[in-house]
C-alpha cells in the first residue's frame, strides 16, 4: 500500500544540511506546524494542548521540526507534512518515509522486533533479521541483520520531563549494500517505550533523531 498518493519530491540536496521541513498532518493542524520553527520557541504547555500526537525531528545536523501525527496503520503510526513529506514508525522503529529523496518503502518482520517493548529488559547479544525496500536504484528486498546491546542507564530531558531510560545501541549491517551503520534507542526503563531514537533510513544520509513530545494513545 503507499504511503501517500502524489507525494512529491523535495529540492535536492541531501548530506548534513538537509532537514525535514516544518510539519503539520491535516488542513486544519496546519496552525500547529509553527511551533517546529527554529526561531519559536516550543514549550511544553503548547504540546499539551495540541489534540494530536507529536515529535519532534531532525536529520543529520538539520534544523529541529515538528511532525503531527497523521493517522493510524495497525501499528503504525504515519507523521505527514503540509508538503506531503511521511515519517511512519512502527513501535518506536522508523519503517517507511516517503517524500524525501530516497526512502525506506517497506520493512519487513518474522519474528517480533525487540525495540517493540523489549530493550528495558534486553538479553545478551539479542538478534534480530529484518528486510526493506529502497526506492534507491529500487533495491527489494534487502536483508539487515542488527545485534542490540545496552549501553548503560540514563535519565533524559524531553521538552521540560525527565524519563528515566535504558540506552541501547543496535549495530546494523546490510552485505549486499556494503553498509554498516549504528541505531541507537532511549527506552523507558520501565516498559521499553521508545521516547527517543536516532536510526538511519538509507545509505546516503545521516541519521533522523526522532524524540516523542505527546505519545498516540
Amino acid at each position: 500500500m503507499a504511503l501517500l498518493s502524489g507525494v512529491g519530491m523535495l529540492a535536492a540536496g541531501c548530506g548534513d544540511s538537509f532537514k525535514i521541513p516544518v510539519l503539520a498532518n491535516l488542513p486544519d493542524a496546519m496552525q500547529y506546524a509553527v511551533f517546529g520553527k527554529p526561531d519559536i520557541p516550543i514549550h511544553r504547555d503548547d504540546i499539551t494542548k495540541l489534540p494530536y500526537a507529536t515529535v519532534l525531528a531532525k536529520i543529520g545536523k538539520g534544523e529541529r521540526s515538528l511532525l503531527v501525527l497523521s493517522r493510524y496503520d495497525g501499528q503504525d503510526l504515519h507523521y505527514v507534512s503540509a508538503d506531503r513529506v511521511a515519517v511512519v514508525t512502527r513501535q518506536g522503529r522508523l519503517v517507511k518515509t516517503a517524500g524525501l529523496p530516497r526512502n525506506i518503502k517497506n520493512t519487513y518482520m518474522n519474528v517480533r522486533d525487540p525495540v517493540s517493548g523489549q530493550l528495558h529488559e534486553l538479553s545478551p547479544n539479542t538478534r534480530f533479521t529484518r528486510t526493506i525496500d529502497i526506492d534507491a536504484e529500487n533495491r527489494y528486498g534487502v536483508p539487515i541483520t542488527s545485534v542490540f546491546e545496552t549501553v548503560k542507564k540514563v535519565t533524559i530531558t524531553i521538552l521540560e520531563l525527565k524519563f528515566d531510560t535504558v540506552l541501547v545501541r543496535e549495530r546494523n549491517s546490510a552485505q549486499t549494500m556494503r553498509w554498516h551503520f549504528d541505531n541507537y534507542y532511549w527506552a523507558d526503563a520501565y516498559d521499553g517505550f521508545i521516547w527517543k531514537s536516532r536510526q538511519h533510513i538509507v545509505k546516503e544520509y545521516p541519521p533522523i533523531d526522532i524524540e516523542v513530545l505527546k505519545p498516540a494513545a
